[in-house]
């Protein structure tokens, strides 16, 4: 139950709410809202600006959210820290290791919570708390890649077939409805695609300022990074995976690919180490092993490629002279052209030919040479 509020103000927005209640029923079709938060955050331009300059929208689309996989779960469950209404201005935010207090597990009783997901990602190479500090708040947070995803979107309709079949023993067709939701997103494929994945990843990896504020604080404290960390998202689209990707092409190595042990995907997705741990799946240790879920016949010397090659004299001698040879050569082809260009000019000019095309051609003239070519 809501604390007691006592102020004049507060008083003053209680009553206010309370005149507006009628308003704040929701829509058909909406999830339900006990507690009827939708009364403000119903409205478009509910939100403020941050300390930092950083607009937040508050604005919930009851329509959209009744059909994502959290419609069940009541607002405070997550904004457990809300006790009055009008509540005050929100500091701390939703840990997404807190449990819900009245959703529960069906297969241990107990109540739901992320916290085994969010075990792994702490101790991961993303591992943060959710109001981090210098460096560490430009790691990703749990809601930097999973939004509130929509239940099988392109799926308008339920299948009547499976939905009457399953209401003859569950008799609650919304249990029915709601589980098929449940269960059928996730027995699909709802992984991202390649691009998708590889775009993510860019947002953080290549936004250079970020990169650099890194380098530059892992300098000062005397922390390793990895060697190819200043440029692993240029590298990536130069390789043979990454060009391909571009293209299209489903089945080349994305970042996960590589960075993530496949054997148990969903929860180790959560769990990236360096690649300097020997847990990582592009450990020296393990490199080999992770080449060969692809390339099925791949040796030691197939796992020293660069699957991140950069022209850098230190870290890829041969790439970087080739590049040099081939710059070299290009320009002087390029030279030699404009060279032959010129010398068939002044040797037509020297002809008496002006520039003038009848025919086809600039020959057609009289030679001051008895080379005429006047027809």
């Amino acid at each position: 139950m809501f604390a007691i509020v006592r102020t004049r103000r507060e008083i003053g927005l209680v009553l206010a709410c309370l005149i507006l209640w009628p308003l704040a029923v929701p829509a058909q079709g909406a999830f339900e809202d006990d507690e009827n938060c939708l009364m403000c955050h119903k409205y478009p331009k509910m939100g403020r600006v941050t300390d930092d300059g950083v607009f937040r929208s508050y604005y919930v689309m009851p329509h959209v959210f009744s059909r994502t996989v959290h419609r069940n779960v009541p607002c405070r469950d997550c904004h457990s820290y809300i006790k009055e209404l009008p509540h005050r201005p929100v500091k701390v935010g939703v840990q997404c290791d807190s449990e819900c207090h009245s959703i529960k597990n069906p297969a241990t009783g107990k109540r739901f919570s992320h916290k085994p997901i969010y075990a792994k990602y702490i101790r991961s190479v993303h591992g943060r708390p959710k109001n981090a500090r210098g460096p560490d708040r430009d790691k990703p947070y749990c809601v930097t890649c999973h939004t509130n995803p929509i239940y099988n979107p392109q799926e308008k309709q339920l299948p009547e077939h499976i939905v009457k079949r399953c209401v003859v023993c569950h008799e609650d067709r919304a249990f029915v409805e709601n589980w098929y939701k449940h269960t059928s997103r996730r027995i699909r494929e709802v992984k991202r695609d390649s691009r998708q994945i590889v775009q993510l990843c860019a947002n953080c990896h290549g936004d250079q300022r970020l990169v650099q504020r890194h380098l530059k604080a892992a300098r000062l404290e005397g922390r390793e990074l990895g060697r190819k960390y200043p440029y692993a998202v240029e590298s990536y689209l130069e390789s043979f995976h990454g060009k391909v990707t571009h293209y299209g092409f489903k089945k080349a190595a994305n970042c996960v690919d590589c960075h993530v042990d496949q054997d148990d995907y969903y929860l180790n997705v959560h769990f990236i180490r360096p690649s300097r741990d020997p847990v990582s799946p592009v450990s020296p240790e393990r490199k080999l092993q992770t080449c060969r879920r692809c390339h099925k016949y791949a040796d030691e010397n197939y796992a020293r490629l660069d699957p991140h090659p950069t022209s850098d004299i230190q870290d890829n001698p041969f790439r970087h002279y080739a590049e040099v040879i081939y710059g070299w050569v290009g320009d002087i082809v390029l030279v030699m052209l404009i060279g032959m260009a010129l010398m068939e000019t002044i040797g037509r000019w020297r002809d008496g030919v002006i520039w003038q095309i009848r025919k086809g051609s600039s020959w057609w003239r009289k030679s001051k040479r008895d080379r005429d070519r006047v027809i």
